[in-house]
């Protein structure tokens, strides 16, 4: 039978094989292109871009918004943990018969270095399982390609402090950016999230009243997100199941009354579970 000190001894080691098989998103970078400007939105759960191209002649002048979601929040992944990105065209037009790439996501063998993070090393611990995509990805000018799936996962081959898969929107690249052993913040309660996470809900029923488009919804929910995450104190459940159902959402106003019950269920919350109201008052 093992003694008590070897059973902890055990578990302890075994929790740093475990933590140094994890890998915590660390951040999101862009490599810009010089061919135009984009509007770029992104956050662990998906996100969106959106640019004009011009196509050789100013008269072919192609318009995209594309968005990209995620399966699960992917701010941590273990080892052999697979998750998979839906990347479509929300409003695609290419113009003048061009048929050029438009948007594709690779998997870390396909970064060999990212500006921000000059000790970036190459590596291929994120591999692609599966995708239905074609080589040329997602666009509009052949049916049945303006919508694709693409399955990844995290399998650790090689030592490396940093590993990241891709975005490429006709040169316009989004990177993320993932640290092996990071985890999560966590900590002491962060009171003023809680401040901040009221103005957000007090938003989010102020557009479903008025019928806000499910965009602005979307990212006035990943905001709140954030605050729920930084105050180390309450459930994410709630809003990261509104965030997926309000997607491509026509009329907002039916979210009402249910924001309205979360709103009041929050105050709760917060009094139970985070028991930080005299630290809030100093």
């Amino acid at each position: 039978m093992k003694s008590f000190f070897t059973s902890l001894a055990f578990s302890i080691l075994f929790t740093g094989f475990i933590n140094a098989q994890s890998i915590g998103l660390k951040d999101i970078v862009q490599k810009r292109t010089n061919d135009f400007n984009a509007t770029v939105r992104a956050d662990q759960y998906g996100g969106s871009i959106a640019f004009n191209r011009t196509y050789r002649s100013s008269n072919c002048v192609g318009t995209y918004d594309i968005t990209w979601r995620f399966n699960k929040d992917i701010s941590s992944l273990q080892n052999g943990e697979e998750f998979s990105i839906t990347l479509s065209c929300r409003s695609c037009s290419t113009p003048c018969g061009y048929k050029w790439g438009i948007a594709n996501v690779y998997a870390a063998n396909n970064v060999t270095g990212i500006a921000q993070y000059p000790s970036y090393t190459y590596n291929a611990n994120i591999t692609q399982v599966s995708t239905t995509a074609s080589s040329s990805g997602v666009h509009d000018w052949y049916p049945g390609h303006t919508s694709h799936t693409y399955t990844f996962i995290y399998n650790k081959k090689k030592n490396a402090p940093l590993t990241a898969f891709t975005f490429d929107f006709a040169g316009h690249k989004v990177f993320y950016v993932f640290e092996e052993g990071l985890k999560s913040s966590g900590g002491a309660i962060n009171c003023h999230s809680l401040f901040g996470l009221g103005k957000l809900v007090y938003g989010l029923e102020l557009g479903a009243y008025e019928g806000y488009g499910w965009e602005w919804m979307d990212t006035t929910i990943g905001y709140a997100l954030q605050h729920i995450k930084a105050s180390n104190c309450l459930s994410n459940t709630y809003l990261t199941d509104l965030k997926r159902r309000i997607q491509g959402a026509s009329n907002t106003t039916v979210f009402l009354q249910e924001i309205q019950t979360y709103s009041r269920k929050l105050d709760t919350e917060i009094t139970s579970s985070c028991g930080c109201c005299a630290s809030c008052n100093n």
